[in-house]
């Protein structure tokens, strides 16, 4: 008889039962055998798990509880080891939200945890009070209990429980607000650490590195589908699109992939769920060009850059400030817009961890191309519904053309008398004082005409004269000392502040 001395005696019979039964063995039969409740079998059971060192626990749901020696050959495994009420909470969410929609009960939860049914309806209250922050909801019907909402709202919280536990495992993902109540607990779930090594493999294999948000969408996509596979037999099925193209590089990535999920855990991907997973790489395609085949949709191209003239156009309007001869806004736009479009056209929802502090560092600028969006793309004409996190992508682009074109560097006219050495010493002395300004021309008082004066936004004088136009003058010393200095900066000040009121 195995006796292991930190348990106690019933605790080590639980241990004795099941290594002489070769099949699964409930709760409930084992609370006969023991003459004890179902409720103290679970507390057992979670004592067990936390010292067997030479055999494997395996719980099914329905069925029951396995002990077998490692490398029995058990298939389908699936020992939930959960070191505390925190850990399990935060499993227990994961969970949820990995198999939304589909529906659970106390019972199998309770059996899945090894603890009281109790247990788990506190464990529900607790898991309710963090999902208003997310627009989610945990439904309890008499079909079942499941997490209800939007799945770019499931997939923002997926994202955050994800991203904790690759900081935890020494990735550097940061950017991401994780609240306190999923960083403050150690996520040691197995299928994380497996999804994690799925990952890595095939980006070395193929030589790519997935961007951050594609990455989270692709391990979020394969929690979710190892998930429903490991706990239902019937899954609810998901929209399929356009037919894949089997000599696409897209594709070997995605079969290859496909492949390690499927032997690993011993199941069968539906050809729904295969498409998926191709679907988010072709996309990651379109927006890296690290997959990007030679024959890339030129007619979605096309549609693509009425999209991006029709937005820069809108948003020019809205701002009363041009940038519809921004040729790299333009470009980069129709780039980024194109990957958009395909994912939002195929289900994907891409979680921007940048969000929050783009709406709030630029409100105005992110409101604006809101409404620019919406107008733009009236009645589903370029996608069925774009999303904040993707009009927050948007919003960059326009927000680096406006900052870069308010960084240009101000044309300054420097009016002097006949001396051109000094004239030329004092240039010297403002493009090194201030970067800022461009020295445009250094013109002569008896020289000065009115076309000097074109392109120009300040002119700095040594001589006290009566301009011939009416542009800003700032009357400084050959030698520019320190009140000249802080004449031309206050200018400098005022002319980038007031650039920016403009556009905003």
């Amino acid at each position: 008889m195995t006796i292991i001395n930190d348990l106690n005696e019933r605790q080590n019979q639980i241990i004795e039962m099941l290594l002489n039964n070769s099949d699964y063995v409930t709760a409930s039969d084992l609370s006969v055998q023991l003459s004890v409740s179902t409720k103290t079998i679970y507390r057992d059971m979670q004592r067990i798990s936390k010292y067997l060192k030479e055999y494997t626990l395996t719980k099914k749901e329905n069925l029951g509880y396995l002990l077998t020696k490692p490398n029995a050959g058990v298939e389908g495994k699936e020992q939930i080891i959960i070191n505390g009420t925190k850990e399990r909470r935060l499993n227990l969410l994961l969970h949820l939200l990995s198999i939304s929609p589909m529906k659970t009960s106390i019972q199998k939860l309770s059996e899945r945890y090894f603890v009281s049914q109790s247990s788990i309806i506190n464990d529900f209250k607790y898991i309710e009070s963090n999902l208003e922050e997310y627009s989610l909801r945990l439904l309890k019907l008499n079909s079942g209990t499941f997490i209800h909402g939007h799945q770019l709202w499931i997939n923002r919280l997926l994202s955050v429980i994800v991203q904790s536990f690759l900081k935890q495992s020494g990735d550097p993902f940061s950017e991401y607000h994780i609240p306190k109540f999923i960083e403050e607990v150690r996520n040691n779930y197995k299928r994380l650490h497996e999804i994690k090594i799925f990952l890595h493999d095939i980006q070395e294999e193929h030589e790519i590195l997935l961007d951050q948000q594609f990455y989270l969408t692709l391990f979020c996509s394969l929690l979710s589908i190892i998930e429903k596979h490991l706990n239902y037999s019937n899954i609810q099925h998901e929209e399929s699109f356009e037919s894949l193209n089997e000599q696409s590089k897209t594709y070997q990535v995605t079969y290859e992939l496909v492949k390690k999920v499927e032997s690993f855990y011993s199941i069968k991907l539906e050809k729904y769920e295969f498409n998926k997973i191709y679907y988010i790489l072709k996309a990651y395609n379109l927006n890296s060009r690290f997959l990007l085949e030679q024959d890339t949709e030129e007619i979605m191209n096309e549609k693509i850059k009425i999209l991006s003239k029709q937005l820069v156009k809108a948003v020019s309007e809205k701002i009363d400030y041009n940038l519809e001869g921004e040729e790299l806004l333009k470009v980069q736009l129709t780039f980024h817009l194109h990957s958009m479009v395909y994912r939002l056209n195929h289900n994907i929802y891409i979680v921007n961890p940048i969000l929050e502090s783009i709406k709030t560092k630029f409100r105005s600028a992110f409101q604006i191309v809101k409404q620019c969006v919406y107008e733009v793309n009236e009645d589903g004409k370029f996608v069925n519904n774009f999303t904040d996190e993707e009009i927050g992508y948007i919003t960059l682009y326009f927000q680096i053309s406006i900052e870069e074109r308010l960084s240009e560097k101000i044309p300054v006219l420097i009016e002097c008398t006949s001396g051109i050495g000094t004239s030329h010493l004092l240039s010297k002395k403002i493009k090194k004082t201030f970067p800022n300004i461009e020295v445009k021309k250094i013109v002569a008082q008896h020289r000065i005409n009115k076309n000097d004066y074109d392109d120009i936004e300040l002119i700095i004088s040594t001589v006290k004269i009566k301009s011939i136009i009416d542009k800003p003058t700032i009357l400084v010393s050959p030698i520019l000392n320190d009140e000249d200095k802080q004449k031309i900066d206050q200018f400098i000040g005022n002319y980038y502040k007031r650039k920016r009121a403009e556009v905003c």
